[in-house]
């Protein structure tokens, strides 16, 4: 023990001297509002040199028109700042504006005679960043996955099952909807584990991390810092059944580091914003953000009441801006819901932003979960999610228990991506409105509550409604999975139907041994087979 104690004094004087070395490096980070964009390098009539053809394409699903905020900033004024001895670190299209670094006492009064600048406001003095030295969640006892005979079962999802049965979503899972094809981007404060952990095992081998980004201090990486981000990802993204299975486990995802979780700044907010440019210039579908945001170490940047209306906060106005571009955005209520006075964290306050709430494990609004109404008399949050003693991963890929409506939100989120993939034909809008109109709370909003707790089952008919419940033995399908055909065993007379999900008439013919699913989107199908022996339903999946 004097030996451990001698190594862990050595070790603390040399951390205590170095952040004394650190705190002399000491950087000023501006906004600074840009006057237009004159000399931006693009034009409105080749939007493909500023945004990729997924990006492009969700617009025109959408109907949405690329328009003078989608154009860049001035890179004629960019040039003219870092000529000056400014070092950009993020550029905001939408906000028209740069943040740049300086060194502290460096006199900026000569941006006041520049007449591309509208203004410049110091939003952070910090030193250069320490990795999180802060401790993990608790951990549970070593838990191996169990044998699971069964898919979409309580063993098959393990840990995760309480939080998704919840939301009733086991149905859209069985239905073959696990968020294939949609990209969810998540902004956070760091991702450590979730390059090595085997609970992310199936995400990285099937390459659906699709991009990274640090945009506290630029860079690729963010397997570092802090593990909030780990956790939150692992409510989606996580895949080990038996042990632990999230709610969009074949969604892919980009990963953003906006928050610098050494220091509390308006800064964070402008990270935020660039990631969300990032997410929607790379054709990102959704952004979940655990995030939110009200008081700053500078107390004079501190958000009032009355700025939680939606078009006052950065982030704020900026997640509803990536609405406009054709994202679906999910925020974080906060966990102020006993604070005095109790408030709302940015970019809750959006209008456009679905908000997540917490819910206990019986169903109710978590007394910490903060809750509305916005400043302009609006109900927030939106809808509710588990979020009191939820299971998650540590950056160490063990499991723990935490609590908070930054982990409500990604447990929805995951759920959100199921039923985009569903309905690929919605805007956010109609998924928002959706999910609220299923909430338990829906015909009576509660302050705290919102609409409450969504029944995702409503978005699949029971299948008893093409015929399900009619009987007739001996018949099967097979192979099911079936790719390019599948064969009928038990009968080759009669007639078959094919149905979707909704109980649309895909295909009908006579009955034959040998069937081709040429046609037939991947997914889930009801076949019924008619003849003079009876009726029977099989359910098929086309891959």
């Amino acid at each position: 023990m004097k030996y451990c104690r001698g190594i862990f004094a050595l070790a603390l004087l040399f951390w205590c001297q170095c952040w004394a070395c650190l705190q002399a490096q000491r950087v000023d980070k501006y906004w600074v509002r840009l006057r237009d964009k004159q000399g931006c390098g693009y034009t409105l009539d080749n939007p493909s040199a500023f945004l990729s053809q997924r990006a492009l394409e969700r617009r025109m699903n959408q109907g949405i028109s690329v328009d003078s905020l989608d154009l860049p900033v001035s890179e004629v004024y960019v040039r003219t700042l870092q000529e000056a001895g400014l070092m950009v670190q993020n550029k905001s299209k939408w906000l028209n504006g740069v943040a740049v670094f300086v060194p502290e006492g460096t006199d900026v009064s000569f941006l006041d005679t520049l007449d591309f600048v509208v203004s410049a406001q110091l939003l952070e003095t910090s030193p250069l960043e320490m990795p999180y030295m802060g401790g993990e969640l608790p951990v549970w006892s070593p838990v191996r996955p169990v044998t699971c005979d069964e898919p979409y079962s309580r063993a098959y999802y393990g840990r995760a099952y309480d939080q998704i049965e919840q939301l009733n979503g086991v149905g859209l899972h069985r239905a073959g909807y696990e968020g294939q094809g949609v990209i969810i981007g998540v902004c956070d404060g760091g991702f450590p584990g979730v390059d090595t952990m085997a609970l992310l095992d199936t995400l990285r081998a099937e390459g659906r991390i699709m991009a990274t980004r640090d945009f506290v201090w630029n860079g690729d990486s963010v397997y570092t810092v802090h593990q909030h981000g780990t956790s939150v990802l692992s409510l989606m993204a996580g895949y080990r059944p038996g042990l632990f299975v999230g709610t969009a486990p074949r969604a892919s995802y980009v990963l953003c580091r906006t928050e610098n979780t050494m220091i509390e700044t308006l800064m964070e907010e402008y990270n935020w914003v660039a990631a969300a440019e990032y997410l929607d210039s790379l054709g990102a579908d959704m952004i979940t953000s655990s995030l939110g945001y009200f008081y700053f170490d500078n107390s004079g940047h501190d958000h009032s009441l009355a700025d939680l209306d939606g078009r006052t906060a950065p982030m704020s106005i900026a997640a509803d801006i990536a609405v406009t571009r054709g994202m679906l955005v999910l925020n974080a209520a906060g966990n102020d819901g006993m604070s005095l006075p109790q408030h709302l964290g940015v970019a809750a306050d959006a209008e456009k932003v679905l908000t997540v709430g917490a819910a206990t494990h019986e169903g109710q609004w978590a007394m910490f979960s903060s809750y509305g109404p916005t400043a302009d008399d609006r109900v927030k949050p939106d809808v509710l999610a588990l979020g009191e003693n939820v299971p998650c991963a540590n950056s160490n890929g063990t499991l723990g228990v935490a609590s908070g409506t930054s982990l409500a939100t990604p447990i929805m989120a995951g759920m959100m991506a199921c039923l985009w993939q569903r309905f690929p034909e919605w805007t956010p809008a109609q998924l928002c409105d959706s999910v609220r109109a299923w909430g338990h709370l829906a015909s009576s909003p509660e302050m705290t509550a919102g609409y409450g707790i969504p029944d995702f089952g409503r978005a699949l008919p029971e299948e008893p409604a093409v015929g399900i419940e009619e009987p007739m033995a001996g018949i099967s399908l097979y192979p099911n999975p079936a790719h390019e055909y599948f064969v009928i065993a038990g009968t080759t007379e009669g007639r078959l139907t094919i149905y979707d999900v909704m109980g649309r008439v895909m295909r009908a013919a006579d009955c034959c041994g040998r069937v081709s699913t040429q046609g037939l989107p991947a997914g889930v199908y009801f076949v019924r087979i008619t003849s003079a022996k009876g009726c029977a339903m099989r359910r098929l999946v086309v891959e």
